[in-house]
């Protein structure tokens, strides 16, 4: 062969080939490593989908939303965790473009504090107030199964009132009327 026709063999059919090879050995290695940093990342991304609300849907995430807006911002998400960004620097992120109101779960913070501690609380003071009244109630029962009853003679003139009364409603009736 002459080296022309050398030459241009090489440069038609084996540096193509070669690149071929290197291509598909840089590829693999890729492929072995890239599927698992890929999931990782999806991961990563669909928790944080969880955690942002879309701004025009109520009570949706932007996992949940399939407006316009909420398929930008799960686009944002993704490229930003591509460029290495972390969780949180995204979230704050998304928090200076739409405030606060953006998480869906409020940051355990400052005034927000009270949506995390006000229902324990109140489950707390709910259960110590129903234990105390229970506890009252239990009490006044053993008082009044306890007390003995009533001397006859301290209901006396009580009795005798009612007899007197008795005595004389049945005595102006000329006594008791038989129905019929």
């Amino acid at each position: 062969m002459t080296p022309t026709i050398c030459r241009a063999v090489f440069a038609r059919l084996i540096l193509p080939a070669a690149l071929l090879a290197c291509l598909a050995a840089v590829t693999a290695c890729a492929t072995e490593s890239g599927p698992s940093a890929a999931q990782d990342l999806e991961a990563t991304a669909q928790g944080i989908d969880k955690n942002l609300m879309c701004p025009i849907c109520p009570s949706e995430t932007i996992d949940q939303s399939q407006t316009e807006i909420a398929n930008q911002m799960r686009r944002t998400v993704r490229e930003k965790l591509t460029e290495g960004e972390s969780r949180d620097d995204i979230l704050q992120f998304f928090v200076d473009r739409y405030g606060q109101d953006v998480l869906a779960v409020p940051p355990k913070s400052g005034f927000n504090l009270l949506v995390w501690l006000a229902p324990p609380i109140a489950l707390l003071l709910g259960g110590g107030a129903l234990a105390m009244v229970l506890r009252a109630m239990r009490q006044d029962h053993r008082r009044s199964a306890e007390a003995p009853l009533s001397n006859v003679s301290d209901l006396e003139p009580y009795l005798s009132a009612v007899d007197r009364d008795i005595r004389r409603m049945t005595s102006e009736d000329g006594g008791v009327r038989e129905k019929g």
